[in-house]
């Protein structure tokens, strides 16, 4: 998804450098959430912290992934229209 970001630096340039700072922190977090989602996966008396937040990781991830599709999304309809149907499909 970054790559399409940076992708559609070449139709609004401006817009998308916003954007695709805000998505690569989005994916930081995502990386980040993922991360504690496999240690709560691990057996619970190795870390018990990780296996109690481990819902609020997978929530944390599946919002940052959402954010990470939507800030696309709203890049592509603003600056290239005739691709975003076939890149809502895909994503």
């Amino acid at each position: 998804m970054l790559a399409l970001a940076a992708y559609a630096q070449q139709w609004n340039f401006e817009e998308a450098v916003i954007v695709t700072e805000r998505m690569r922190m989005d994916a930081a977090s995502l990386r980040r959430a993922v991360r504690h989602v496999e240690l709560g996966m691990l057996p619970a008396q190795l870390l018990p912290r990780f296996t109690i937040m481990l819902p609020l990781h997978a929530q944390e991830a599946s919002s940052a992934y959402y954010l990470m599709r939507q800030r696309l999304l709203a890049l592509y309809e603003t600056s290239h229209i005739c691709r975003y149907p076939a890149l809502a499909a895909a994503l």
